[in-house]
């Protein structure tokens, strides 16, 4: 039965809080590469879409749906069809959810019934099996009937555990359906279910969250992670709540990885110098949040301005107050320069780079990374996820906050300037950026500067 596994060596996670597909796209050309040249292991992609268009880019684009809602009839579906063929056969999972686990079969060839396998329903009391079929049309599983009585119904208390993920072993045969959970019988249902090909579908729902591992989905390095409603958090809980919780709650899972975490546009970061930026992040444990030194965010620009990257008659970037708001936060035409002016040269901004930034007031976490181990630090209920983590959480554990200026990566916009930039014109510039940054393949190992290491400079107010 697939587990987690205990043993792995420690990964490179990025994490993106999604999705705006026109600005999402080339954030995604980027991961995708830096996954084929094994720099980052895996992408947790959490649905916070606020469109119908976009939720189903994403969903599409992103088929594994690594956790499901807790308030929902929405089913997602298994990247292939389960074939039922004349004799037994047999379908294994493992799923992480304390009750209310359900299974649609939904058939694909042909005109047949439709079922659903319903494991620790009913306050994780009862399972159950259900039939669709009205007049032999095929009946969408996923906008079931709640009314429709089950065939079978079997008590099955406390069948899925409070905790952890619970082996599950569905088998098919001639005349009957069997459901076990980590060996216990949950279901015995005297069915013959016609052979053909049958979409599998699954979610958890009645306020239980659930994380499915398939055999083909276990290893799949990008993952859709989908949160539930909006109204599924606490007060003074934020949407990305429901991310922060789960890692937090997955401590040991993740204790020895490495987090990075971007905006879904970040549209640029520096792939030649990844590698670099998590072997120093990885080795320098004293920094809790480390940043990339990105283009178009207040506090970098300063230090770009300071460092020459950014002509000194170019503008002025002022260092905002606190690290908060600031000329170029409020203003997309000044944001639409410092883009063209990298766009020109990025050259110039590699070349300025220098020694890490201790930095200990806030900081726009457009692209950041922090310790597994550090997750120990971080309330799942944050109502400022930017300041908490630039204050309360670096200090709880006892650290500072840094930027690394040799790794860059560029922030499209934010929302303050939208109104007064020319979106299209500036993402056409990093698409032809992407394609030079694109066909040059990157060394997995570069020289790493270690002699700047020691050389940290602290220029916090």
């Amino acid at each position: 039965m697939l587990t987690p596994s205990a043993a792995r060596r420690p990964r490179t996670i990025l994490l993106t809080f999604a999705g705006r597909r026109d600005r999402m796209t080339l954030l995604t050309t980027y991961v995708e590469r830096a996954i084929e040249l094994g720099l980052i292991d895996e992408w947790h992609i959490w649905d916070f879409t606020r469109t119908p268009a976009d939720r189903a880019w994403l969903r599409q684009r992103f088929p594994v749906a690594q956790a499901t809602p807790s308030n929902s009839f929405d089913y997602f579906s298994y990247p292939r069809p389960l074939a039922l063929g004349e004799k037994r056969t047999g379908l294994r999972f493992s799923v992480a959810a304390r009750s209310d686990v359900h299974l649609g079969l939904r058939r694909v060839d042909g005109e047949g019934p439709s079922y659903e396998i319903i494991i620790g329903g009913w306050s994780n009391q009862a399972s159950a099996l259900r039939v669709f079929d009205d007049a032999g049309s095929l009946i969408d599983v996923a906008a079931r009937d709640p009314l429709r009585q089950p065939l079978v119904v079997s008590a099955t208390p406390d069948i899925m555990p409070e905790f952890g993920f619970a082996g599950v072993e569905v088998d098919f045969s001639v005349d009957e359906v069997k459901v076990f959970v980590q060996g216990r019988e949950a279901l015995l249902a005297p069915l013959r279910i016609p052979p053909g090909r049958y979409e599998l579908l699954y979610r958890t729902g009645y306020g239980t969250n659930g994380e499915w591992l398939f055999s083909d989905t276990e290893e799949a390095p990008a993952r859709l992670f989908v949160r539930g409603p909006t109204t599924d958090y606490p007060p003074g809980a934020m949407f990305y709540t429901s991310a922060y919780q789960y890692y937090g709650a997955n401590l040991d899972r993740y204790r020895d990885d490495i987090f990075l975490k971007c905006d879904d546009d970040i549209v640029f970061f520096d792939l030649a110098r990844l590698a670099e930026f998590v072997d120093f992040r990885r080795r320098n444990t004293g920094y809790f949040l480390l940043s990339a030194n990105v283009v178009n965010n207040g506090v970098c620009a300063y230090f770009q301005q300071a460092s020459g990257a950014i002509p000194a008659g170019f503008d002025n970037f002022e260092m905002p107050k606190g690290g908060m708001c600031g000329s170029l936060w409020a203003s997309g035409a000044k944001a639409q320069r410092l883009h063209e002016l990298f766009l020109k040269n990025p050259a110039a901004f590699r070349e300025a780079a220098r020694a890490p930034i201790c930095w200990l007031e806030r900081l726009s976490i457009n692209f950041i990374s922090w310790l597994g181990a550090d997750l120990v630090h971080i309330p799942d209920i944050m109502a400022d996820d930017e300041h908490d983590l630039c204050y309360g959480v670096r200090k709880r554990a006892k650290k500072v906050n840094a930027i690394y200026p040799r790794f860059l990566a560029s922030h499209l916009s934010f929302w303050k300037q939208d109104a007064d930039m020319d979106v299209d014109r500036i993402l056409a510039g990093y698409r032809a950026l992407a394609d030079r940054e694109l066909h040059a393949a990157p060394s997995l190992r570069p020289d790493f500067p270690k002699a700047d290491e020691g050389a940290l400079i602290s220029l916090s107010a």
